[in-house]
């Protein structure tokens, strides 16, 4: 209970101690120790999430391995999560893939049961199997990976990583030379302490390859000698990341098509392709599911925006355009529609952030206002939960704004004396600065929007 109320109130650090702690009181519990896992893996706790599962899983191989083999796909999309707040994309990647290989697996095994239904089962039985399989990929385990990949690859390709310095997200160019190399030195240690325990996962892997029996390493080798080794520094560099996105979308707009995600992701992604018609598609379907959706306002504003910045559209795309534009804008202009937005939605933190950002986006001279909308805190608004107040703060530090430290700096203390106990909001104590410690600290946080 104590570890639940650390949870909600954004904790989650204390959060995975607590749980542990429960844990220890019955070690033999799978259920608490699950349960201790996945909060350790909400509070990027990755290596002790791993040790934790390790009671409960197979000797001689490591626990990161046997569960994949088993196919428990909520430690593994707990842990995308993880390495993609961590910014480790290359292991999140992996772990997708390892997923959508889990569910070609699971398609590739019903061929066994198809006659053993016949002989064994109903035809009822056999046709719930038949419909299972068309509609596999529906799973909420699937559209989590599949989500994650997506946004990945989509950052990738907006920051591709080309070499070894590219794979720091901080920027640096606000530091002092101080701060800076400080910096630098946090960043080689953490490099050391990533490749010493890459070292010791090798020297484990070959240990246990040296131990496993010829029959197994024949079967193992049997199935999956076909496939491609999945190795996180390649992943993270692919040379086509929205082609990469596209493989996972795909079953999504088939199968999942009562998600708005699922249509925002695909206009993101043609947005980066420049394919005009499919995001008008994309933003169309969205649109009939939530036309109020924040989200869904940010993408109609930079489609709209997009639009008007290429002249050279083939007429007939032109024609089409203009049309369906109208029945989606109402004949107003961009301001205008962003202040309508933002008037129509004046009591929700969350739809004044993304008109906010809009307003920035489409007039850079505004920023103070804009600033100022996406920082309310009155009384007025409805729906000040850590959530929110965690996304205004990131969206305050990651340029939507632009440059906006001092801002950020009066937010999080206000968002301090608003809700004390959440870790992402505390003073940071002996950082580098404000502005890299606040993105490695929120880091553990953003898992509270899926959360609260």
């Amino acid at each position: 209970m104590k570890a639940k109320i650390y949870k909600h109130i954004g904790n989650l650090k204390e959060a995975a101690k607590w749980m542990d702690e429960a844990q220890s009181l019955d070690t033999a519990d799978r259920f608490i120790n699950s349960k201790c896992a996945k909060y350790m893996l909400r509070a990027n706790m990755i290596r002790e999430a791993e040790e934790m599962c390790s009671k409960f899983t197979r000797e001689g191989t490591s626990a990161m391995e046997n569960l994949n083999e088993m196919q428990c796909m909520w430690f593994q999309t707990e842990c995308i999560l993880a390495y993609q707040r961590l910014g480790r994309y290359g292991d999140a990647l992996k772990k997708c893939h390892e997923v959508e290989r889990h569910f070609l697996e699971i398609t590739d095994d019903q061929f066994d049961f198809h006659t053993y239904c016949m002989r064994k089962m109903t035809l009822r039985a056999y046709v719930d199997l038949l419909r299972l399989e068309d509609m596999l990929r529906r799973h909420a385990f699937y559209f989590k990976a599949a989500r994650s990949a997506i946004e990945i690859y989509l950052k990738l390709y907006d920051n591709p990583l080309t070499n070894e310095s590219k794979q720091q997200e901080i920027n640096s160019e606000n530091l002092s030379a101080k701060e800076l190399k400080k910096m630098l030195s946090k960043q080689r240690r953490a490099q050391k302490k990533a490749k010493l325990e890459e070292e010791r996962k090798h020297a484990e892997r070959e240990r246990q390859q040296k131990n496993q029996k010829k029959k197994r390493d024949e079967e193992e080798e049997e199935a999956s000698g076909l496939k491609e080794e999945l190795i996180p520094e390649k992943l993270e560099r692919i040379e086509n990341p929205l082609e990469e996105a596209i493989k996972f979308l795909t079953p999504l707009k088939n199968l999942v098509a009562g998600n708005i995600d699922t249509h925002l992701l695909a206009f993101e992604i043609y947005f980066r392709k420049g394919k005009f018609l499919l995001m008008l598609q994309s933003v169309k379907r969205a649109f009939a599911i939530d036309s109020n959706n924040p989200w869904l306002h940010e993408c109609l504003i930079k489609f709209s925006n997009s639009v008007s910045n290429h002249s050279n559209l083939p007429d007939i795309v032109s024609k089409v355009l203009s049309q369906e534009m109208q029945k989606l804008f109402f004949n107003k202009d961009l301001e205008s529609f962003n202040e309508d937005f933002l008037k129509h939605n004046a009591t929700s933190l969350q739809h004044l952030l993304s008109g906010a950002k809009m307003m920035y986006f489409l007039d850079k001279s505004r920023q103070e206002k804009a600033i100022a909308i996406a920082t309310r805190l009155d009384e007025t608004i409805k729906d000040k939960n850590v959530k929110i107040l965690i996304k205004v703060s990131e969206a305050l530090l990651d340029g939507s704004f632009g440059n906006c430290n001092s801002q950020y700096e009066e937010y999080r203390m206000a968002c301090h004396n608003l809700v004390p106990f959440t870790s992402a909001f505390l003073p940071a104590v002996n950082e580098v600065s404000s502005h890299s410690a606040a993105l490695n600290h929120m880091a553990n946080y953003d898992v509270l929007a899926n959360e609260i």
